[in-house]
């Protein structure tokens, strides 16, 4: 038995802190990490739905080595083990994945074939590595990992390449009829009930784009080729596999006129074996919400100028760029959730479709106008659409900022910006609960928030998001240096609470009333 004096000594060594936040509906658990002020460091927090979180925290130490710490917490936060891993200066990370049972880290060498996985059970915290030589020299993409054997797409010279590294005898070997000119990789998708995948592949030869779904045995044998139809000049953007049953899937992405990355608009198709049902094209201009993004006024001429091209016959044509996500499972039907984004560049200017107004293009970023999100059943059929806006949301990276969590046949929609979280809620088609602001606190009242830096949000499970990012918090006391730290915030919503404009309302009439 540990006595109560090692016990604290391990708290203390474990390096977090847990807090726990009084405070209203938006905030309740709080965990801080120490950032360190003289060395590089990086932390990912990777959600396991009802069974927690895990936390990985990668710190530079002496001659480019690295100690990597994972830190399993529980749905209450509360730490269930910690685990260390040496990094050597050679290494680097180049992509992560998890299941519900491990989480991995595609590792490689500098200007090197040589490649790691390293392996870290969810359980207890157990590390293993594999180590093997891909067959060429690939920029790797995709990851992801099924069973006991890691898929790893990329390009060599331009032309894509999966490869299968095997953990029992660290064997590799490419997966046929996929090394072809001018296609690219959409998606690799994981059916871990039917222990098979499929590569996605965007080709465009002779001005022609086609779309090919081609999917594999576990063993790399490749079982059937889809190749999803090219209509009325309609062309696959990217695509969403929805295993149905033995023989059926569900196919659902976006979609451009002509061969761009512009999109159109939404499409939904039943696959049955390799053969593709007819495909339900939706462009935007179908969609009953997709414009309350925009102000009224400026909504209204948006509608009337595709009201009267189509009365003249014409088609409405669109170039958004649209980030799709990874589809939700419900009860009774699919959700689809993808935002429209466009690229920001240092000067300032943006991206309008297709159409850059500055000579000046050195990337700067992205930013997000608005999300989507819509309902469709098991035969591909729109059942509902939404919208929220993202009001000047930026980002370097291109991740999906809006998350969803559900309760009581509600959406509740959430985003972060500037150290706050917006939410909203819906019914459907319907806005059950407009925008509301939350501020993500520090620990108590006596402290204040200084600066946020790259705050993102995460959907749990149920009605939690996780909150985490950068922070420097003062003191309200005295003056001094901020103390900058890592934090972790449970954000809990109740779509039955008060509003928060009503809460303050009450407390003034009730001081008013003395």
């Amino acid at each position: 038995m540990k006595t109560l004096k090692q016990i604290i000594l391990i708290l203390i060594c474990a390096g977090p802190f847990i807090l726990e936040a009084q405070t209203q509906l938006d905030q309740s658990l709080r965990l801080e990490f120490k950032v360190s002020q003289t060395s590089d460091e990086y932390f990912d927090v990777t959600p396991l739905d009802k069974e927690g979180l895990l936390v990985t925290q990668r710190k530079e130490e002496y001659y480019g080595n690295e100690k990597w710490s994972f830190f399993r917490f529980d749905s209450l936060l509360k730490q269930k083990w910690s685990a260390e891993y040496k990094l050597s200066y050679e290494l680097h990370p180049i992509k992560t994945y998890h299941n519900q049972h491990y989480l991995f880290w595609l590792l490689q060498e500098t200007d090197s074939d040589k490649l790691t996985v390293l392996r870290v059970d969810l359980g207890n915290g157990d590390i293993e590595t594999f180590k093997g030589d891909l067959l060429t020299r690939a920029d790797i993409v995709h990851f992801k990992v099924l069973g006991n054997t890691a898929f790893i797409g990329g390009y060599h010279h331009s032309r894509p390449v999966v490869m299968a590294f095997s953990f029992f005898d660290k064997s590799i070997k490419a997966l046929p009829y996929l090394y072809s000119t001018n296609t690219e990789i959409s998606n690799i998708e994981l059916d871990e009930q039917r222990n098979q995948l499929s590569v996605l592949l965007y080709t465009i030869k002779r001005g022609d784009c086609q779309f090919t779904i081609k999917t594999y045995s576990y063993e790399g044998k490749l079982l059937k080729t889809t190749t999803m139809p090219f209509e009325d000049n309609n062309g696959l953007i990217s695509g969403k596999i929805l295993p149905l049953d033995e023989a059926s899937s569900l196919i659902v992405g976006n979609y451009a006129q002509g061969c761009t990355q512009y999109s159109q608009g939404l499409y939904f198709s039943r696959i049955k074996d390799s053969e593709p049902e007819k495909l339900q094209w939706v462009d935007f201009s179908k969609l009953e919400n997709f414009f309350n993004y925009l102000k009224p006024k400026r909504k209204q001429r948006v509608v009337e100028k595709i009201s009267k091209q189509k009365e003249e016959g014409k088609e409405p044509k669109f170039r958004y760029r649209l980030l799709v996500h990874e589809v939700i499972k419900t009860e009774n039907e699919f959700v689809l959730v993808a935002e429209v984004y466009y690229p920001v560049y240092k000067n300032g200017n943006m991206y309008y479709g297709g159409v850059t107004r500055s000579s000046n293009r050195e990337y700067d970023g992205f930013r997000y106008t608005h999300a989507i999100v819509c309902g469709f059943d098991k035969a591909g059929n729109l059942l509902w659409d939404n919208c929220f806006a993202l009001e000047n949301v930026e980002s370097i990276e291109l991740l999906p900022m809006i998350q969803v969590t559900r309760r009581d046949g509600l959406l509740v929609l959430g985003y972060p910006k500037d150290g706050k979280i917006n939410t909203e809620v819906i019914e459907r088609n319907k806005v059950v609960r407009e925008r509301e602001e939350f501020t993500i606190k520090s620990a108590n009242d006596t402290e204040r928030i200084v600066d946020n830096e790259r705050g993102l949000l995460a959907a749990w499970y149920d009605r939690y998001f996780l909150a985490y990012g950068y922070q420097k918090i003062g003191s309200e006391k005295w003056i001094g240096a901020p103390r900058e730290v890592f934090y972790i915030n449970r954000f809990s919503y109740d779509p039955y609470a008060p509003r928060l404009e009503a809460k303050e309302e009450t407390k003034k009439g009730k001081s008013s009333g003395n």
